[in-house]
């Protein structure tokens, strides 16, 4: 596709996973800033670019280097001076390459990419007792949020539209791990179901009250809410071996988005 200063903002196809800043920065300001240039981004949101570089290797370096300073997902290149050079199949693949189980068992322990995620223990929506080490094997999606966060309220809606495709495309490949914090069970459902919302399942993170801010490991030992969710919402996407393959702090515009991320993680991990 052919960048041109004559292009209009409705005939740029949406950028995927940035938000509405980067799409305007984009369209109004790399579009016309001098030579050499690039635009790189992130799964996740995360994006930057760079002009006016001796060559065109010159903007690809500093354009990925400045978008790396803001996630751990791989950045890769957008539009390279006049050219959309973006590769949806590659993006795809981005949360790749998996960890083997050999790797997987060998992995620290940790909420970064690349570790294997701490041993949660909760009670899922059936009432059922479990934990994460239960669910080896399947795709996790774990996430964090409470009734009385904003954001957990506003990214709900997206939520559950990702969840339904999920459900209905990948059923028993990707499973759902929606914790409460800092408030009890009976509380997060009542708002859910109150909202629409009572088609995602809820587990019990088996916090009791405001005051409770830590969560059970399996062990029987607990850890502290912070240390896994920096902010509330908090999202962490599990390969079939249980590594940490994609993580978000705060809300996403649009979850549907990483539908085709999960597709490749029940696809290509857990080897």
């Amino acid at each position: 596709m052919l960048l041109t200063k004559s292009l209009y903002a409705d005939e740029i196809e949406p950028i995927p996973h940035v938000s509405k800043k980067a799409q305007d920065s984009f369209v109004f300001d790399y579009a016309y800033a001098d030579l050499h240039r690039a635009f790189a981004i992130a799964p996740g949101g995360a994006w930057s670019w760079n002009s006016g570089s001796p060559s065109v290797e010159d903007a690809e370096k500093a354009a990925l280097e400045s978008c790396a300073k803001y996630t751990e997902q791989p950045c890769v290149l957008y539009a390279t001076d006049n050219n959309i050079v973006f590769d949806r199949q590659a993006w795809n693949q981005l949360w790749g390459p998996y960890k083997t189980a050999q790797q997987a068992e060998n992995s620290e322990t940790g909420i970064f990419v690349g570790q294997k995620f701490y041993d949660l223990a909760f009670t899922d929506s059936q009432g059922v007792k479990t934990s994460i080490s239960d669910k080896r094997g399947k795709v996790l999606f774990v996430h964090f949020w409470g009734c009385w966060c904003p954001s957990c309220q506003y990214e709900f809606t997206t939520l559950i539209d990702m969840y339904r495709i999920i459900r209905d495309t990948m059923e028993g490949d990707v499973e759902f791990v929606v914790l409460q914090a800092r408030e009890p069970i009976s509380d997060a459902r009542k708002w859910a179901k109150k909202n629409g919302f009572d088609a995602l399942p809820l587990s019990d993170s088996g916090v009791k009250s405001t005051d409770d801010k830590e969560f059970y490991l399996n062990d029987g030992s607990r850890i502290a809410d912070r240390k896994i969710s920096k902010v509330f919402p908090s999202s962490y996407v599990l390969d079939k071996n249980g590594i940490v393959i994609f993580s978000h702090s705060g809300s996403v515009l649009n979850w549907s988005e990483y539908v085709p991320f999960f597709r490749d993680a029940v696809q290509r991990s857990g080897k």
